[in-house]
């Protein structure tokens, strides 16, 4: 079996969406606002969770060593372990890669207009928050708690 590729992070809007419905609308939307169908990702489940793979536990060893240099780095590498329990919960995260600022603001507006919360930028140096998190809090160990 083919292994799925890594979720692309860079350039990229992140959020959840609670329903599988409102993810649906908000796909939708993104391609009305001017959004290429390659520029939106729809993240669904456990085997997408894997992809995200954010403590490195589904990619082997090499992936463990890159997610503690990661967590070493930068502490926003704790909002991967977040989209990763929101898959595992039954809740949808859309990816938009948005390269100009006004691409991620309109991707931010129409997520938000369909509900999306936990909504992060992650750009190449550094990493924006854009929307807390709302709702029963996610089944993540502690020590990745804020």
């Amino acid at each position: 079996m083919a292994r799925r590729r890594t979720v692309t992070t860079t350039n990229r809007l992140l959020a959840v969406l609670d329903e599988a419905a409102a993810a649906t609308r908000a796909t939708d939307a993104l391609r009305d606002a001017g959004f290429p169908a390659q520029a939106v990702t729809v993240l669904r489940g456990d085997e997408d969770a894997d992809r995200i793979d954010s403590l490195g536990k589904v990619g082997g060893r090499m992936a463990r060593a890159r997610r503690l240099l990661s967590f070493a780095m930068t502490d926003q590498m704790v909002d991967l372990a977040v989209y990763e329990a929101a898959l595992r919960d039954g809740r949808t995260v859309v990816a938009v890669h948005a390269r100009a600022a006004g691409d991620k603001e309109r991707a931010r507006q129409v997520l938000a207009s369909e509900g999306a919360h936990f909504m992060n930028f992650f750009g190449r140096f550094a990493t924006e928050d854009i929307a807390r998190w709302r709702g029963r809090e996610l089944p993540i160990p502690p020590y990745l708690r804020r």
